[in-house]
């Protein structure tokens, strides 16, 4: 029983053997994916460089196929640019560079997608700029934060071709929505991918939020007067506004009335006018502020004569 089953399974390596080779005796076509390298110094860089998605059609018969595929899955061409800093292959200039590449002449070249392949260096440049931060931060009731978001590093230092880097003033990092915030934040950032063309010497930042408890407050702030036409002086009522504003509780005792500028503008009015009242505008407010409004909007006024 045992001979008749090693027969069995001789016969049946046998029949495989057979059908290999005829299967692998006849004519195949297949796709295979073409890789770039472009060797450059280390103060040159790639403005233009060889398309990633380059594929070639390849026929012959199965066993040349199949030993070439099993040396190597992609095709790797190297290009040296030798000395000069823009290159242009056309399409039979890479049917040569693949065909040197392949390790059987039986195998023919078909199509390519594409036509010609163009390199082009530059001098490399290296600057820092800093990093723009993309954050959409919503807060619980009554908080907010404390001081403007922190990044460490602050600043990215991008690599690549001169001419794509002078062109950089700053790097966005990776978009980011925190909501409910009601403590501090200490997370990291991707920061956005750069082409191919260019390089960063960090690819993660770390954002830093100060949150805390905010709490309003009123302050009784002076009134000015611009834009007066005439030389005769003006009286105005009142003479200070109510501001109420939204705070950082470490904040409640810096932010004074000197942090203000009320303005009562007359541009426009003159001692003819029938119009007794003038607008009333907050020109300067400290940034750490919610304003919430003031009172009164306008004043009323008189002309006193010289």
């Amino acid at each position: 029983m045992n001979e008749d089953r090693a027969i069995l399974m001789v016969c049946f390596v046998i029949a495989l053997i057979f059908w290999l080779i005829v299967k692998l005796s006849n004519p195949y076509k297949t796709t295979r994916e073409v890789e770039f390298y472009v060797p450059l110094p280390q103060d040159k860089a790639l403005s233009k460089r060889p398309p990633d998605d380059m594929t070639v059609e390849l026929s012959g018969l199965g066993w040349d196929l199949a030993i070439d595929y099993f040396y190597h899955k992609t095709i790797k061409l190297v290009l040296p640019l030798n000395g000069t800093e823009e290159m242009t292959l056309n399409i039979n200039q890479l049917r040569h560079e693949i065909k040197q590449y392949l390790r059987s002449d039986g195998i023919a070249i078909g199509e390519i997608n594409y036509d010609q392949v163009t390199l082009k260096a530059e001098d490399k440049l290296s600057r820092k700029v800093p990093i723009a931060l993309s954050a959409d931060l919503a807060f619980a009731p009554d908080f907010h934060l404390k001081q403007a978001p922190i990044l460490k590093p602050d600043s990215v230092e991008v690599s690549g071709p001169a001419s794509l880097v002078k062109a950089i003033t700053f790097w966005a990092s990776d978009s980011i929505r925190l909501t409910d915030l009601k403590s501090n934040v200490r997370t990291n950032l991707k920061l956005k991918s750069p082409d191919y063309a260019l390089e960063l010497n960090t690819p993660t930042v770390q954002m830093q939020l100060e949150v805390e408890p905010f709490t309003e407050k009123s302050l009784f702030v002076p009134l000015k007067i611009v834009h007066k036409s005439g030389t005769d002086s003006i009286r105005i009522f009142p003479e200070n506004i109510t501001v109420q504003f939204k705070l950082g509780l470490s904040r409640f005792d810096s932010i004074q009335p000197k942090d203000f500028q009320a303005e009562v503008d007359f541009t426009g009015i003159s001692k003819s006018s029938s119009n007794q009242t003038a607008p009333i505008q907050i020109v300067k407010q400290p940034a750490s502020i919610q304003l919430l409004g003031f009172t009164p909007k306008s004043v009323k006024f008189f002309w006193i004569e010289e």
